[in-house]
């Protein structure tokens, strides 16, 4: 028999050291568990890293020893968890363990700050529950008590009272002494959660996010670790909680694209979160008025059971669907970002003294501006796009890279001293025509620049909430989770900006942005209107929305989908070469892809490109990409070693991201 040694993953980001290196254990140290970081010798220094396992190393090797010992970071739990991860989505585990990381501890501990503060109406005490909602309760907690892990989907139509499910649910885990874990889009949405389950259920309850100061963080870590916090609610970041207890899982809005993480590691909370809840034999609880396909997909093959709402509580009809074509306004000659029959339902409310929305998902005020002299666009010297205008800072920006520009007195190009000329419509300038039309109504701005500073997104809803404003303007923001009974008209400006985009998934996400802020109306005692402003009125995708017909889209975007492969028909992985020099990036991007289809020949995985990224430059890098799809599932091994040979090159940068999302 042999030594047996640590088994440890060293933290540094470098192809050639994503294995293992075996280490001793220094005399009277005992056995650390696997998950605890300690400190080793490599090469010249000393490194961080963490103990995976033990098992005797290879004869011959030189062995050196652990030279300090850290805290246990990881359950045995979460290190398979992330074992998991590093393989499903081709990344080095060095990595994923960095992410899954808890908070270091501070010299000095702070107390939690407050309960968030409360942005929806309160939860009334003799709520009675519809019958569905009923039924949907009654198997959840069927499934909590059998403690056999099932996978709920609950297909609830917006203002349908899943939340409650949700909040009664969560009652019945805690009664059994299991802790919950309720995932939410985003930040943004955790003051009106978080603040709804701390009333039910007080301190128990912790609201999780990366803009916690880091004592916050560090004991909000240690209470879960320790079975103190119950409940932790928060965006794609909580799935990492290190939970003694997970017995239910709650992912709320599933089908938001802001679950996936785009940077590296690429990971989707959502499948994460799966994985978690099979690790932990939780009940998972799926919740959406718009699944994702895949989602529902699976509710079909019955990989998840559905759960079904099909109508609002009583006393809360669903809205009235209103669509303007846009191409019979510009035919009108009076051509408005606001077509007439808005402006004309805007004024009935002002009158009535009701709230609107209005939902357009561009910021700044001109996403163009050109020089009339010559016609030249003035774009990022840094990335492969046009620079925005923002007015209320008076400075251009990229979106991309946020370089920032102050507006050029004359053409950068030709040098004429002619007036820079702006093109397109962003949401400053919708701000601006709607003063001018609406002079008396009090307007709020909500969207990403509006919402920097700290509290400033409570403080927007706030006062919408409040009544201080008649009018929320807004982007995706405005579509997600908000209750505001006073709200009886939405209004969509222009519902073809999420169609035109270079994603497979675009009319799935027009369908459901649609939807979802449609859900926002008509949540109060008065009936709710959407007015759906659009140039193409008989998209599959606008017209299933507008017409509350669900079971239409997902028809139509299921043959689509199988027809050509993708995900749920197909897997799909992108893989990135991203250099400064781009003949570097071309070069190697031929060769890579030519050598996964010798390593992947048959029928099973097609490689698609090399090709030009649909946004060619990002931050000085030029971006290749090649697609793998098909059943490449069995075949993750076999990918890895390829890249694996190609990661060595030091100019070009490799990336691999499983199932993409976005361009």
């Amino acid at each position: 028999m042999g030594e047996e040694c640590a088994e440890v993953v060293v933290n540094i980001n470098h192809p050639d050291l994503n294995r293992i290196f075996h280490y001793r254990l220094p005399a009277g140290m005992g056995k650390p568990q696997p998950g605890t970081r300690v400190t080793v010798p490599f090469g010249s220094r000393l490194v961080e890293g963490w103990i995976v396992g033990y098992s005797e190393p290879e004869p011959g090797i030189s062995l050196r020893e652990i030279a300090g010992l850290g805290r246990p970071d990881f359950t045995k739990e979460l290190l398979d968890l992330a074992r998991w991860m590093a393989w499903y989505y081709l990344h080095p585990l060095a990595e994923i363990l960095e992410l899954m990381s808890p908070p270091d501890r501070p010299k000095r501990l702070v107390k939690c700050t407050s309960p968030e503060e409360k942005l929806s109406p309160q939860r009334p005490e003799d709520f009675d529950l519809t019958g569905e909602q009923q039924e949907a309760l009654r198997r959840i907690e069927e499934a909590l008590s059998n403690e056999k892990g099932e996978r709920f989907l609950l297909y609830g139509v917006t203002g349908s009272g899943k939340t409650e499910v949700y909040l009664r649910a969560t009652e019945f885990a805690l009664a059994l002494g299991r802790q919950v874990l309720y995932l939410v889009p985003e930040i943004a949405l955790t003051p009106q959660i978080g603040a709804l389950f701390q009333e039910a259920f007080g301190e128990r309850v912790a609201v999780w996010h990366h803009r916690l100061a880091r004592g916050e963080k560090y004991r909000l870590w240690e209470d879960v670790r320790k079975g103190a916090k119950g409940v932790v609610i928060g965006p794609r970041s909580a799935v990492f909680a290190p939970f003694c207890n997970l017995g239910l899982v709650i992912i709320d809005e599933e089908h938001d694209p802001s679950y996936k993480e785009q940077e590296r590691p690429y990971y989707h909370a959502r499948q994460v979160a799966l994985m978690r809840s099979f690790l932990n034999k939780a009940v998972v609880v799926l919740g959406s008025a718009t699944p994702s396909l895949e989602s529902f997909t699976a509710a079909v093959r019955k990989r998840l059971q559905l759960l079904t709402i099909s109508r609002r509580p009583p006393g809360r009809s669903l809205p009235r669907n209103t669509v303007v074509d846009m191409r019979l306004e510009l035919n009108s000659g009076e051509p408005s970002i606001f077509s007439r029959y808005l402006q004309e339902q805007i004024n009935l409310r002002l009158k009535r003294k009701e709230q609107v929305i209005l939902f357009y998902n561009r910021r700044g005020y001109a996403p163009l501006v050109f020089c009339p002299g010559c016609g030249e666009v003035l774009k990022c010297r840094n990335c492969s796009i046009s620079l925005v205008y923002h007015r209320q800072t008076g400075d251009l920006r990229c979106h991309y890279c946020n370089t920032r520009l102050p507006l050029p007195a004359s053409c950068p190009s030709c040098g004429s001293n002619k007036r820079l000329c702006f093109l397109g419509t962003g949401i400053e300038r919708v701000e601006q025509e709607l003063s001018l039309l609406f002079p008396g109504a009090r307007v709020l701005r909500l969207d990403y620049d509006t919402t920097r500073g700290k509290g400033s997104y409570s403080q927007i809803l706030s006062l919408f909430a409040g009544k201080k404003a008649d009018i929320l303007l807004g982007t995706q923001m405005v579509t997600k989770g908000h209750d505001f009974p006073g709200v009886t008209l939405v209004g969509v400006l222009n519902a073809d900006l999420s169609l035109n985009l270079p994603d497979y998934r675009s009319a799935e996400r027009t369908f459901q942005i649609l939807t979802q802020v449609a859900g926002r109306t008509g949540r109060g005692p008065q009936p709710g209107e959407v007015v759906v402003q659009t140039y193409h009125p008989e998209h599959y995708s606008i017209m299933a929305a507008c017409r509350g017909d669900s079971n239409s889209f997902y028809r139509e975007e299921a043959k689509r989908r199988r027809a050509l492969e993708y995900p749920p028909y197909g897997e799909l992985i992108r893989v990135r070469l991203s250099s400064r020099r781009e003949e570097d990036v071309v070069v190697l991007a031929s060769e890579l892809a030519a050598e996964l289809r010798r390593q992947l020949s048959g029928d099973q995985v097609a490689v698609l490109g090399p090709a030009p990224a649909p946004v060619l430059r990002v931050k000085g890098f030029y971006r290749w990409q090649i697609l793998l799809k098909g059943k490449t599932l069995p075949l993750r091994s076999q990918i890895e070693a390829c890249l694996a040979v190609y990661r060595k090159n030091n100019s070009v940068i490799i990336s691999v991201e499983v199932d993409p999302f976005g361009y």
